[in-house]
């Protein structure tokens, strides 16, 4: 028993400090170590899918923020030092500074590869069958969405199906496939998932049928028009969404989505549990403790000032609550009556002059005198879902409507939609999902989606996929980098 839980150690330190600072595909698995002993039981296929959620809450920590929103003109510069932040906000990204890099989801993918080598052959009772099924339709599923975060990072990049378990590395200096082959193994993968599944039980914290369905429509609306994929996609799209099963729904009151004490709420399909037993560091709490207002940010004024906008100001180890960035509120444009502003960020002033901007959306909680960033990632919503559907409804030619005013008049029940020529209610649709989706990580994938990344004045003369880091060059000389 105490050698099993020495293993169990091992699995989830390991891959813990495998992150972003590793040189990509560099993964020294200490599955070498452990095979032997490991993934023999039940309780060790469990603990490996423990193992790959673990890897993806610590990729995701930063590095989604990192790719889906901060080169959208969501956050600005704020009251102290941006760090090297402000190369994402000024889309000044090079293969020399860009810190965030594919190591991280190389290493969830490596875990999952683990997870559908050796669960398959581990003898799993007759009443606990559909949990060995689930483990590998989960395994699936989390390896098509970290293909589908870096496809549209960088486009093509290296497809690995088998785990590291050995230290002959060259096996894994392997070049790019193509974007389309990388999105034709992901929809593999998927469907793969699809077929696993042995319920539609919803658990909120771990990818499930309800999930795995959103991650299909996402896909297929992504192919369908960056692949030219077109109607067929779109139809499969629609047809994945109305596919999820019954349960998720909007929540009356949008600030409640988010709210510390509601975790899990209705609205989740899927989210990236944080809690207060984390480590009270920067490597526990989420990025958004870049955008809340700190202890010194409120000058010219007092603390007791600050404190009655914000509450609890930020603290704690690991820059928490330092506003590095701010959201840029020229960005966002909220109508009056649109109670998602105030619940989004909200800005001290200085008599008619904005002081500082502080992201409230994920906003944690306040453990004893310290806020701790703390919130879930969400990766799917169920209004994220209707916008889809309602953007796939108008690229089909059909009314939007339903599934817009659902959302709008959540936010503002004096507010509706029109629905209009195609090119308007894209605008309005995108202009939507950036109000309800605000530093949610999807502003600026959705800019690419819909061809609109011009519109950030940053983004002149720039290329839209990221590039690729000098680690990973050097590393591994077959892989080509972005333009």
């Amino acid at each position: 028993m105490r050698k099993k839980f020495f293993l169990y150690t091992i699995l989830f330190t390991s891959f813990s400090i495998l992150n972003s600072c590793q040189d990509d595909l560099d993964l020294k698995s200490e599955s070498v170590i452990t095979s032997d002993s490991f993934w023999k039981t039940e309780d060790d296929a469990k603990a490996g899918v423990n193992g790959m959620y673990y890897n993806f809450r610590n990729v995701s920590q930063q590095n989604y923020y990192l790719l889906g929103g901060a080169r959208s003109a969501e956050i600005t510069s704020g009251v102290q030092s941006p760090l090297n932040l402000a190369n994402y906000y000024n889309n000044n990204l090079t293969p020399q500074n860009i810190d965030v890099d594919w190591s991280g989801l190389y290493t969830v993918i490596h875990q999952a590869n683990l997870i559908l080598k050796y669960v398959p052959i581990i003898s799993f009772s007759p009443t606990t069958q559909n949990e060995q099924k689930r483990y590998l339709a989960q395994a699936y599923s989390m390896r098509a969405l970290a293909y589908f975060i870096m496809a549209r990072s960088w486009g093509g990049v290296p497809i690995v199906t088998t785990p590291t378990e050995n230290t002959n590395q060259g096996e894994y200096i392997i070049p790019r496939n193509t974007v389309a082959e990388v999105f034709t193994f992901i929809k593999s993968d998927i469907e793969l998932a699809i077929s696993n599944f042995p319920d539609a039980n919803l658990n909120r914290t771990q990818l499930s049928l309800a999930s795995v369905y959103a991650l299909k429509s996402e896909v297929n609306l992504w192919t369908a028009k960056q692949l030219a994929g077109g109607t067929p996609d779109l139809t499969t799209a629609l047809t994945a969404i109305n596919a999820i099963p019954a349960g998720p729904a909007l929540l009356s009151n949008f600030k409640d989505v988010f709210s510390f004490n509601n975790k899990g709420n209705n609205e989740i399909l899927f989210a990236i549990r944080y809690s207060l037993a984390d480590v009270p560091s920067s490597v526990s709490d989420n990025w958004n403790s870049f955008m809340f207002v700190g202890p010194s940010d409120f000058a010219p004024l007092t603390a007791a000032t600050a404190i009655t906008t914000f509450g609890t100001l930020g603290g704690g180890a690991g820059n928490a609550g330092i506003s590095r960035v701010q959201p840029d509120i020229t960005r966002f444009n909220f109508s009056n009556t649109d109670t998602r502003k105030s619940a989004t960020y909200l800005t001290l002033m200085n008599g008619a002059t904005p002081v500082v901007t502080g992201l409230v959306k994920y906003n944690g909680t306040v453990d004893g005198t310290t806020r701790r960033f703390v919130s879930d990632i969400i990766i799917y919503r169920w209004a994220d879902i209707l916008l889809m559907k309602a953007e796939i409804k108008n690229a089909l030619n059909q009314d939007p409507s339903t599934e817009m005013n659902l959302v709008i008049q959540r936010a503002d029940p004096t507010a509706s939609f029109i629905n209009g020529s195609k090119a308007d209610n894209d605008d309005a649709i995108l202009r939507e999902r950036l109000h309800e989706l605000a530093f949610e990580g999807k502003a600026w994938w959705d800019l690419v989606r819909f061809y609109k990344t011009a519109n950030i004045t940053s983004m002149a003369g720039k290329k839209i996929l990221f590039p690729i880091s000098q680690n990973t060059l050097n590393y591994n000389p077959k892989i080509t980098p972005n333009p």
